[in-house]
């Protein structure tokens, strides 16, 4: 446990470091194909250390509780962090000179789940060499732990969140990011009526017809609490011209993209079934 403690220790300091040379994590540099190229790379590395663990003691090592449990302390920490942190908007600039307020881009915190993610990955591949039918809920919890930390990381960079401002009568086929970059979309929205209720709360909605390069999607109402899902966007009503109130004649929607979440989702879902697989497993 001493040795998996200094080991975090160090990766924290590696990351302040880094911190205050080169800045937070620039994860539109790993957008697709680089982030396909590091899944490689990392799959690659795993697979070499496993040969390696007889070895170098370092590689057997990884796979063992000694160096896991101080890992996912120190990944809960960063998290709780995050959690009682406020965060600025993806694409800011951190509150404080430090990086806390933007922690998915502070190296300590990226730097905390790739070495997670390795003792992971390290665990499973000493699973998946001898496999064992009493041994599938372990693995299976594992493996999907590692699949959603791996696409939640990776995938990251792939992630696209946009701003489209439409009028009443108009099609927009353009959505602008935080850097007030235009990006031209395989999918358009036509505004029909923007409408504000008044009750039982205050809520506003979009009448609106969503349009692909093949023709149209199909027409349907954007609500607040009720996003709509086109060509693997989700289309979120965000504001209006509040200036002009219920007699606003363009809606502002928020656009979102992330193609790795359904491999997020598989994670999940391959952890939550194992875990259910040991629980079961076990005799009371």
């Amino acid at each position: 446990m001493t040795e998996g403690g200094l080991v975090c220790l160090a990766l924290m300091l590696v990351g302040i470091v880094l911190q205050m040379a080169f800045g937070p994590v620039c994860w539109e540099m790993m957008a697709w194909p680089l982030n396909g190229l590091a899944l490689l790379l990392l799959l690659t590395g795993i697979a070499l250390m496993h040969a390696l663990r007889g070895r170098i003691a370092l590689f057997r090592w990884m796979a063992t509780l000694h160096a896991g449990i101080p890992a996912l302390l120190m990944c809960a920490m960063m998290t709780i962090l995050l959690g009682v942190t406020r965060q600025v908007p993806a694409g800011h600039v951190s509150a404080e000179p430090i990086g806390i307020t933007s922690m998915l881009s502070f190296w300590p915190f990226v730097l905390s789940y790739v070495w997670l993610m390795l003792l992971v990955g390290m665990v499973c591949a000493s699973r998946l060499v001898r496999p064992k039918k009493q041994n599938i809920p372990f693995l299976l919890h594992h493996l999907g732990i590692f699949i959603a930390l791996v696409a939640g990381t990776l995938g990251s960079a792939d992630m696209q969140r946009l701003r489209m401002v439409v009028q009443e009568g108009k099609t927009e086929w353009r959505a602008v990011d935080d850097h007030h970059r235009i990006h031209h979309l395989p999918i358009a929205i036509e505004l029909h009526d923007f409408s504000i209720i008044q009750e039982p709360e205050l809520s506003f909605s979009s009448d609106v017809t969503l349009h692909a390069k093949n023709g149209i999607i199909g027409r349907d109402t954007v609500l607040v609490n009720k996003p709509l899902s086109a060509k693997g966007w989700k289309i979120y009503q965000f504001s209006y011209d509040e200036a002009k109130g219920n007699q606003s004649d363009i809606s502002v929607f928020e656009l979102v993209r992330d193609p790795w979440l359904p491999v997020v989702y598989v994670g999940i879902f391959m952890m939550l079934a194992g875990a259910l697989s040991i629980f079961l497993s076990k005799k009371w």
